[in-house]
């Protein structure tokens, strides 16, 4: 250690002198948890100086970093670290900022039944203790044409528990052109291993057969799984075979066939001028045992997996002790409920936030992007070049991948600053407005962006001109 480092180390101040300093300039905290906080980011400092050129110039210096960096901690717990974001990055299912919007009409519902008690479990006709996911069946059924249903907390577990169900200490026969890998590093393979069934893999990447199936079915299969690819495309020299085939095949043996449908559409996308997307009533109509879906991407509510298909598996899987491990809570219940009496309704588009944003035309996003440019333009000219475009996006969360809808967003450039400190100025903001880089380009795409929240563009646009100038 030079003497540099020593004297850096020895301007830090102590403990209670940042104790006294910060204690009339926050929300009171528990003095406890003030103190472990102080002393991680002396800690963090003590680092800094042993890892890096980073020296203290006074003690006045050192205490100023200290108190800053507490403060700053204290505001982030006290006010929670969730914010409130303006998603202009153009896709509306975006895993990163929570998936689907949910919409001011279903957290109105949520507000007028979560304060109090509700009929979770709770039959209001017997006033007997009730089923959770009885709240759900009858929709399900309903809007996919299958037997029965169940809830669980995301499409995942519902693929696991599923397995897990029917096929526990068994073997599963898959496609290896279906040995998905989903959002975070989280594949399909490790999924099914702890469900504790045996993957058989067939075929290859690209060419899998009917005869593939055949051969790899014996006493000790469970089930077949199908996958479809909802993130990716193999094209090229490919085949596989008809799932009608595959079915057949499979009941032929007594097996039951499983099918994970990642996004899962309740009603056909391409009336609404989307890309198709697969309808799990289809999936349902074509013969599968069991189906899987997220309840937060194409069907536009909260995060659930949402499970359908014949009751005799379905009951097996509803009487899984897993089932305790992965339920969902009222709060899901409640939204998911009322997001799936949308779809009973007769109309072309349902009223859910999701399909609100995605079925809206270049001409309506251009007409909001001019409102917001025309209220910005003349106060910040001086430093921000701002100009309209076309652009694409997509459906987000593997939904209708590869496919593009057409999307409008504003461009926004500086000759001051370049556009990663850009893009990071207005994800600063409050509330922050994340766009994206494309081609060292900066992008506002109003694409998932609530005619409600043009303002907070607005406003932010306005602030970062006013920072960039003050600069």
């Amino acid at each position: 250690m030079n003497n540099l480092s020593q004297n850096s180390f020895e301007l830090l101040p102590s403990v209670q002198q940042v104790l006294e300093t910060v204690s009339a300039e926050i929300t009171p905290v528990k003095h406890t948890y003030l103190t472990i906080i102080i002393r991680e980011e002396l800690d963090a400092v003590r680092k800094r100086i042993q890892t890096t050129r980073f020296r203290l110039k006074s003690r006045d210096q050192a205490l100023t970093l200290i108190r800053n960096a507490v403060i700053t901690q204290i505001q982030e717990l006290t006010t929670t670290p969730i914010k409130k974001v303006i998603n202009a990055t153009g896709v509306v299912l975006h895993t990163g900022l929570g998936r689907a919007p949910l919409g001011e009409q279903s957290l109105q519902f949520l507000m007028n039944i979560a304060p109090g008690y509700l009929n979770l479990e709770y039959d209001l006709k017997s006033g007997k203790r009730g089923e959770r996911l009885d709240l759900t069946d009858k929709y399900l059924c309903l809007l996919t044409g299958a037997e029965s249903s169940a809830v669980v907390n995301n499409n995942a577990a519902a693929v696991m528990i599923a397995l897990n169900s029917l096929a526990y200490r068994k073997e599963v026969i898959v496609s290896r052109g279906e040995l998905i890998e989903i959002g975070g590093s989280f594949r399909l393979p490790d999924v099914m291993k702890k469900s504790g069934a045996k993957m058989i893999e067939v075929g290859t990447t690209n060419r899998t057969h009917l005869r593939d199936y055949e051969n790899a079915i014996n006493h000790r299969t469970g089930a077949i799984l199908l996958v479809h690819t909802s993130n990716y495309r193999v094209e090229g020299f490919t085949i596989k075979p008809p799932e009608s085939d595959i079915i057949k095949l499979a009941h032929k043996n007594n097996i039951p066939v499983i099918m994970d449908l990642g996004s899962g559409a309740l009603i056909p996308t391409g009336s609404m001028g989307l890309p198709e997307e697969p309808l799990v009533s289809d999936t349902v109509a074509a013969g599968f045992d069991v189906v899987t879906f997220s309840g937060d991407k194409l069907l536009g509510g909260p995060q659930a997996g949402l499970i359908v298909g014949k009751f005799p598996y379905i009951i097996k899987i509803r009487k899984n002790p897993l089932m305790r491990v992965m339920r969902c809570d009222k709060t899901t219940f409640s939204l998911l409920t009322y997001t799936l009496s949308k779809y009973i309704l007769d109309k072309k588009t349902p009223e859910v936030a999701a399909y609100s944003s995605l079925t809206r035309s270049r001409d309506q996003l251009r007409s909001m992007a001019q409102r917001i440019v025309e209220n910005i333009i003349n106060k910040v000219n001086n430093c921000l070049t701002i100009k309209i475009c076309d652009t694409l996006t997509e459906a987000g969360s593997g939904s209708m991948p590869i496919e593009t809808i057409p999307s409008v967003a504003i461009r926004i450039s500086s000759d001051r600053i370049s556009e990663e400190k850009l893009a990071r100025l207005f994800r600063q903001q409050d509330p922050p407005v994340v766009g994206y880089l494309k081609e060292k380009r900066f992008y506002l795409d109003l694409m998932a962006v609530a005619e409600k929240e043009m303002i907070f563009i607005q406003n932010a646009i306005n602030r970062v001109a006013s920072q960039i100038k003050a600069k």
